[in-house]
Parts: C-alpha cells; structure tokens; sequence
C-alpha cells in the first residue's frame, strides 16, 4: 500500500506522488468543462476535491498539476460563492510554487488579485494584477498579457474608474482578438467596455458591446457567463424604457440559471426583474421579485454590496407604498452595508432615499443631513449618469425641504 512520508521532509515515495498526480488527473478531467450539471455535482464533492489541492500543493512534483486545477475551478468557486474559503489556497499555491516566473504562476496571480477584489481588499489586489502584469512583459507572453490586462479593467470598473477601465480593458480585447487561446477575455472585455459605457449614459455602445459579448459567450456555449451578459443588457434596455427587450433578456437568464443553484446568479436576476416592474410602477410585482432573494444566503456567500442592494431596492418599492417605517428600516440596512463596503455611489442613493422617507414621514429635520451626505459622496462621480441623475433629484427635493422648513420658521 502507498503511504504519505510521516514528516514530510524526506524525498516522497514515487509511487506516492504518482498517485496524487492519478488524483489530480481525475479531478481535471471531471472540471475540464465546467456547466450547470458538473458544477452542482462537484457542489457535493468539493472537500474531496479540496483534499486533492491540499496534496498536490505539498510537493513541488504535483505543483504544476495542482495550480492546473485550480485555475480550471476558478469559475467554479466564484459562481458558487466560495471565492472566500479559496484565497488561502491560492496564497498558499503561490508561496509553495517551485518557479516563480512561469505563464501559469502569473495567472494565480490574477486569479488571487479577483479573490482580493471580491473580499474588498483592494491594495493587495491591484498589487497582485500589477505583479503580474509585470511579469507576462518579463515573459513578453501576449496571452499572459491579455489576461492580466482584464483582470485589471475588471479591478479598475469595480473601483468606478472609467479612464483606465477603458485603457486595460481595450487592451485586453485588441490582444484577444488575435490570440484564439484566450478567446474568452473578448467576452469579457466586451461586458466591462459595455458596463463602463452603461456607467457614463452611452446606451446604444453599452448594448452594441453586451451584444457583442453575448455572440462570444454562445460561441463557447459558457452558460453562466452568456445569463450573467443578458442581464447586463436587459438593464440597459430597461434603463431606456425596451421593457419588452428586458424581460426577454431576463427571461432567457433566468431560464438558463434555472437548473443551477447559483445563489449570486439567481438573485441578480430577481433584482432585475423588480427594478423592471419598480420602472413600470408595478409596485407589488416589483416588491414580489425583489422578495425571491434569500438574504441570508447572500450573506452566507459574502455577496455584501449585492445584500445591501436587495434592501435598498425593497426600501424604495415600501417607499413608493408609503409604507414609512419598512421602507426606513430596509433602507438602514443597506446603508449600514453600503459604509462598511465603503460603496460611496450607492450609499449616497440610498441615504437620499432615506432623506424622502423622512420628509415624506413628518420627520423633514432628520432627512436634511442625509441630504447633505448623499449629495458630497454623489458628487465624486461626475462621469456617472446615475449618480448626476441622482445629484438632480436630491438636489431639488432638499431645496424644496429647506424652503418649506424655512417658511414655516418664519410662521412661527
């Protein structure tokens, strides 16, 4: 029988390392593509598959095999939320790596910035995007580079920041387009061009570049990626008052996902569909999709900003119903989620929608320095369309707030 070395510092036993690579074969062959059925099969044998990384992270023989493996169950991990327990494998990869200037020790690197992203430890994500890009110009490795090139567009569009969003993920897609092997990044570049042109107000280039991610994402026949794409559009189409066209694209996510149990997924498009119906003024139908979302699942996955997003949305549908003190108490929830993610954009929406709660509630004293906050942290957004529209109407509703405080001071 083959047995692990007891103290681990002796040469491994051949026929042991043989049978972690054996493992590792297995479990590359059952992720090399990954859709629907495979992910929630491998929801029920991720420990197994842990225990597969933790053996194969032990020696530098099965390092190579191993850090394979884990770039091929990236997409795995982040649709199923577990992007959190990963970090320390990936930074446990990166510190046991034999070889530190190869293509598939800089794509951990990426892989392990987006894990930082999405925990919120932004310096230590960018430090290791940066890390990388540095290293595929060392390398001069154009598919290293058009990745890394993405992952920063990706970092930069999280942080609102249209200039190098625009730069990196411009970049990534002129690469990708000529590089096969990275096929997959022009679908992604595409979605961040299309967000960023969807942030400033350019709709017909925000629809021009989602279609055209969603043409790539068919071609791979990558499900998930084509669903999270359309709601994308169908957010543009809404924004412009298409309510057709967003249902469709919706409908078409939703119906993709449904097989899948992708907490994250689902939940956007449920938020979707209840700012459709919140466009339309259907209230209860607005209030009933909005009420689909699990938030305790949103908050077992860490998906905090998503979380603070289901209660701002539900706060402005009991708005619209007068309904003062649910919509205050939602609306308090997202704030405090808002602050400790440090989301300033929709933290000014929602403590300006907090402000009209009070004003409309009888408690006008209390909505101005809601009023006066959410205005200066809009006002760091100059080339968001939301946050101008949003500067406008908040604008004017404390105006009018203070003139009608003002006339009934004088009353008195």
């Amino acid at each position: 029988m083959t047995t692990q070395p007891d103290d681990g510092q002796n040469e491994p036993d051949p026929d042991f390392i043989k049978s972690i690579r054996a493992g590792l074969g297995y479990w590359q062959k059952k992720t090399e593509t990954m859709q629907a059925g495979q992910a929630m099969w491998l929801d029920g044998q991720r420990f197994n598959l842990n225990e597969a990384v933790v053996q194969g992270l032990r020696y530098p023989e099965t390092w190579q095999d191993t850090a394979m493996l884990l770039l091929q169950t990236f997409d795995f991990s982040e649709w199923r939320g577990y992007w959190y327990e990963w970090t320390a494998v990936f930074e446990q990869a990166l510190a046991a790596a034999p070889e530190k200037e190869t293509e598939v020790y800089g794509r951990m690197q990426n892989r392990l910035g987006q894990l930082y992203r999405l925990g919120n430890r932004l310096p230590e994500a960018e430090a290791q995007h940066q890390a990388a890009l540095a290293l595929a110009q060392q390398l001069v490795n154009d598919d290293l580079l058009a990745i890394t090139y993405g992952c920063l567009a990706e970092y930069h569009e999280a942080q609102r920041d249209v200039g190098q969003t625009r730069t990196f993920a411009q970049a990534a897609l002129d690469l990708a387009q000529i590089r096969p092997s990275v096929g997959r990044i022009a679908a992604f570049a595409h979605r961040i061009l299309g967000s960023i042109d969807e942030f400033v107000g350019n709709w017909p280039a925000a629809i021009e570049h989602y279609q055209q991610a969603i043409q790539i994402w068919r071609k791979l026949n990558n499900h998930v990626y084509l669903a999270r794409t359309l709601y994308d559009l169908g957010s543009v189409y809404a924004t412009t008052n298409k309510f057709d066209l967003a249902q469709q694209a919706y409908e078409e996510a939703g119906a993709i996902l449904s097989p899948t149990n992708n907490v994250k997924d689902k939940a956007f498009v449920s938020l979707n569909l209840g700012v459709l119906y919140y466009r339309q003024k259907d209230w209860a139908r607005a209030e009933a999709a909005f009420l689909q979302i699990d938030p305790m699942a949103l908050r077992e996955q860490n998906e905090l900003d998503l979380l603070g997003k289901f209660y701002n949305n539900l706060g402005n549908v009991y708005l619209e119903m007068k309904r003062w003190d649910s919509a205050a108490n939602y609306l308090a929830l997202a704030i405090a989620l808002f602050r400790e993610r440090e989301n300033a954009l929709d933290l000014g929406n929602s403590l300006g929608t907090l402000a009209s709660v009070y004003g409309q509630d009888g408690q006008q004293e209390a909505a101005l320095p809601l009023y006066a906050e959410a205005i200066q942290l809009l006002l760091q957004f100059p080339e968001s369309q939301w946050a101008q529209k949003l500067l406008r109407e908040f604008g004017a509703a404390d105006e009018k707030l203070r003139e009608a405080l003002s006339k009934d001071t004088d009353k008195k």
